[in-house]
């Protein structure tokens, strides 16, 4: 079975490093290796990976030889053979290879491995070449070194001798690179290699980033960047003076107008110049924009009113959601499910208890990921921590916009969602809001001593599993509206939207890409709430494990801390 793990995202380039003035090595990976694997199978098998170096990305150099083959290893545990290979198809004979092992100088080792061919290879005229590794694995290990973003011909997997093979670019770049020896190579060659566009914070402007790598021979002092929306003809124009040797990068910021209307892939950067000669290599010089979306984590935290260590695994929780790298990271509800059932259970907590197997409670599900293997019986906090700095790595494809108002006659509160998407991995999104409110004050809670207050406790909800997002290009908008409750405490509630895959057949496959979450929407009239309108700050204090408490006290406490336009921030405070 396969197995996909989150990635750490790294800086990715075409072509890399000049380690003479008469050497480059060819590859997506910029010399980058990962220090964790990301894919894996089970079993013995030969796992094998390439990356694809098309006919005109070579054009420059023919005639030039392989001379160097480099390949990574992100373990080298039960491992215990590395072939490095070149070949004109993937089902083809290796063209060249040389082999390491654990007896063979070097040896075999995690990290990059590096051969030097006993017969440099020609590189041909008119033909692309697969450069790859293949390794013989005793028992499972993730050994493929997977980084940066997804890129065309970047990663190629075979997953035994027998397997066919997979293209994985849109996993990452694998870390492999051919070492190029030759008289003719490219005096002149900035290649564009990452592109980063973010139209989320501002309204009127696009802020760009674009990574520029120097694969020529000689150095450049600057160039000119030209930056166009395919549907606009419009063309930004911006220069950068940038002094850049043999092999050195750098990333360049500016702004355009911002167009919302257009997605991601029609935002074209192209090199229009360099200063100092011409460009020899027009196959890196444009490239399409990604945009950067800000990642939120959603945990879901199974707890019940039977159950006698949930009150400990919830303070975990808050604890952690005070330190300042999580709480305006991470977003919680709660599943009254799991270990029996509570007065606050609603069927949307059963069938998610139901579908990611949860007979026990406290459990946690973070971006439900199979990350121990996604759910977590009795966590530590320690544990917890791990696991959100862990998933805090991915990157969100969706970004979300809560607004909304509430009516004080009709007692309905209209929630509107809206965002964008870039490519968007998931095959069957789902949008799910869930209205929750804190501070519910428990009935009969296990493990606790004096009163217990409920955080994250859901109060309603648009669907089970989320409702079909009905995308005009890359944009969407939802509406739904929840009746708000006499008892529920307003001020107390908040918004939570988020988007993930729905799986009905695989609950490994039902990832959360991002998650948002609002106050509750400003309308509600000043009578009903002093926060938000009046302009007043309202501070509340907890014990560790959630307890209210009616004033601070001497020792080690939570404290929430309300703002006028209805904002919460809470974060730990020993106090004397």
């Amino acid at each position: 079975m396969k197995k996909f793990f989150t990635l750490l995202l790294l800086p990715l380039y075409m072509v890399v490093g000049m380690h003479a003035q008469s050497t480059v090595s060819l590859g997506y990976c910029a010399g980058e290796c990962a220090d964790k694997g990301s894919i894996s199978t089970e079993g013995k098998a030969w796992v094998s990976g390439a990356i694809f170096l098309p006919a005109d990305m070579l054009a420059s150099y023919e005639g030039s030889h392989i001379v160097k083959l480099r390949g990574a290893l992100a373990s080298k545990i039960n491992v215990d053979s590395l072939v490095l290979w070149v070949r004109s198809s993937l089902k083809g004979e290796n063209l060249t290879e040389a082999v390491i092992t654990t007896k063979t100088t070097p040896k075999m080792a995690k990290g990059w491995n590096e051969a030097e061919l006993s017969t440099p290879f020609v590189i041909p005229h008119g033909e692309g070449l697969y450069i790859g590794m293949s390794y013989r694995q005793k028992a499972e290990v993730a050994a493929l070194s997977v980084v940066g973003s997804p890129m065309e011909n970047a990663c190629w997997v075979q997953w035994g001798a027998d397997e066919k093979w997979e293209d994985m670019s849109s996993v990452g770049i694998l870390s492999v690179e051919a070492v190029v020896e030759g008289s003719n190579l490219p005096s002149y060659d900035l290649g564009l290699t990452a592109a980063l566009a973010n139209t989320f914070d501002d309204a009127s402007l696009t802020k760009m980033q674009v990574t520029v790598v120097n694969n020529g021979q000689s150095s450049v002092s600057g160039f000119t960047l030209q930056t166009r929306y395919a549907l606009c003809d419009d063309v930004y124009t911006h220069h950068f003076d940038v002094q850049l040797g043999w092999g050195e990068k750098t990333t360049v910021e500016y702004q355009i107008p911002n167009l919302s209307t257009v997605s991601q892939g029609d935002i074209q950067v192209t090199l229009q110049s360099i200063d100092d000669g011409d460009d020899e290599t027009a196959t890196n010089n444009s490239i399409k924009a990604k945009f950067a979306l800000v990642k939120k984590v959603l945990v879901e935290d199974f707890t019940t009113e039977p159950c006698g260590n949930c009150p400990r695994v919830s303070g975990y929780l808050h604890t952690l959601l005070s330190w300042d790298e999580f709480h305006n990271r991470v977003v919680a509800v709660c599943h009254h499910s799991g270990y029996k059932t509570d007065w606050l259970t609603l069927a949307c907590d059963e069938k998610m208890a139901s579908r990611f197997a949860v007979g026990y409670s406290p459990a946690i599900m973070v971006d439900r990921k199979p990350i121990w293997p996604g759910l977590h019986e009795c966590p530590s906090q320690s544990q917890l921590e791990a696991a959100l700095r862990y998933v805090m790595q991915d990157a969100a494809h969706v970004s979300i916009n809560i607004s909304g108002s509430y009516d004080e006659t009709t007692h309905k509160l209209n929630v509107i969602v809206s965002g964008k998407r870039d490519e968007l991995k998931a095959t069957n999104p789902q949008l799910t809001v869930y209205l929750v409110e804190n501070d519910v004050l428990a009935q009969h809670q296990s493990g606790a001593t004096g009163a217990y207050y409920h955080q994250h406790v859901i109060r309603a909800y648009n669907s089970d599993f989320g409702e079909k997002i009905n995308w005009e290009g890359n944009q969407y908008e939802y509406a739904v509206s929840f009746d708000v409750e006499d008892g529920w405490v307003k001020e107390n509630m908040q918004i939570v939207a988020l988007v993930a895959n729905d799986d009905t057949g695989n609950n490994q496959n039902c990832a959360v890409d991002n998650v948002e979450q609002a106050g509750f929407p400003i309308g509600i009239p000043e009578t009903v709430s002093s926060v938000g309108k009046s302009g007043m700050e309202h501070t509340e204090y907890f014990t560790l494990d959630g307890r209210r408490l009616d004033t601070s006290r001497p020792g080690m406490v939570i404290v929430r801390k309300t703002n006028a336009d209805g904002h919460t921030r809470t974060f730990k405070m020993l106090s004397r």
